[in-house]
């Protein structure tokens, strides 16, 4: 994955990446994206509300101008145990509401990297509460549509495989 280095190559790899999302995600018929066991025991609509928490976080975080986030974020646990709790909060949603807030959220998100200036996105930032420096395009690239990438080939092999009940 290329390394933007201007706002608008952060706009086309943000979109570039959302666009094979969504083509993988319109590939799977809707009566299986609820179907446990894609990724441990996640559904795909399951792995979809994931992703859409994470681009709901940036969206806010980029809207805040990086004010200290959520505690859940600075909380001192595991990726598994921070993923695990965001499951519980969002695992009872039904697969539409999912797919309708994945397309909302996204479009909020592009809304606010529009918003902000070239400098503001690859500029240098302490937040309250995180250890580090916070630079925005790096977070997006890690967090946003790097997290697609991360997702992809799990649910390519999935979709490959039979559904459970023809198997």
């Amino acid at each position: 994955m290329k390394v933007p280095t201007s706002k608008a190559d952060l706009l086309q790899a943000i979109h570039t990446a959302r666009g094979e999302w969504d083509a993988l995600i319109a590939q799977i018929p809707h009566h299986r994206l609820s179907e446990p066991e894609v990724s441990g025991s996640w559904s795909i609509k399951d792995v979809i509300a994931h992703v859409t928490e994470y681009d709901r976080w940036l969206a806010l975080g980029l809207a805040m101008r990086l004010q200290k986030p959520p505690q859940i974020w600075l909380d001192d646990i595991s990726l598994d145990e921070f993923n695990a709790i965001l499951h519980q909060q969002i695992a009872d949603r039904n697969p539409d509401e999912v797919l309708l807030d994945s397309s909302q959220v996204f479009q909020d998100l592009i809304n606010e990297v529009e918003a902000h200036s070239e400098s503001y996105l690859f500029g240098t930032y302490r937040v309250e509460g995180v250890s580090y420096a916070v630079i925005p395009f790096q977070i997006l690239k890690s967090e946003s549509y790097g997290h697609y990438h991360d997702h992809i080939p799990t649910i390519r092999a999935w979709l490959s495989s039979p559904p459970q009940d023809a198997a």
